[in-house]
């Protein structure tokens, strides 16, 4: 598999409001507020650091191994098919969701337990 770049850390809101995370993130370290698509029943904001982003997930975390509302990072990958087929070859488990308008997300733990998201890397060359 082959990672091209870092597309976004998700940091979970733990309870406190997400008004208040905004506005932090916001007013004292200066992000850009960044466009996010409507993902049912996960209340969010997305922030701009440059070319990557911030989210921030208002929903609990899931407390499972695979916690795609929990923290995590996302990276972006060449070919996001060939990667699910090197996990399975692999015997790694994984999740998969579609995020918006067709954003395919797969999530795995590395053996730490950290989750890692990956995507297809639109802007990979």
């Amino acid at each position: 598999m082959k990672v091209t770049r870092f597309l976004h850390v998700s940091v979970n809101t733990n309870g406190t409001p997400l008004d208040t995370m905004v506005g932090f993130y916001r007013d004292v370290l200066g992000l850009d507020d960044e466009a996010r698509p409507a993902i049912p029943g996960i209340p969010g904001h997305w922030h701009a650091v440059g070319a990557q982003q911030l989210h921030l997930v208002g929903a609990p975390p899931r407390g499972t191994p695979i916690d795609a509302t929990g923290h995590h990072y996302c990276v972006g990958v060449a070919d996001l098919d060939a990667a699910v087929a090197e996990l399975e070859a692999l015997g790694i488990e994984y999740e998969r969701a579609v995020q918006g308008e067709g954003t395919v997300q797969i999530w795995i733990t590395d053996p730490a337990g950290n989750t890692v998201e990956l995507q297809q890397d639109s802007g990979a060359i």
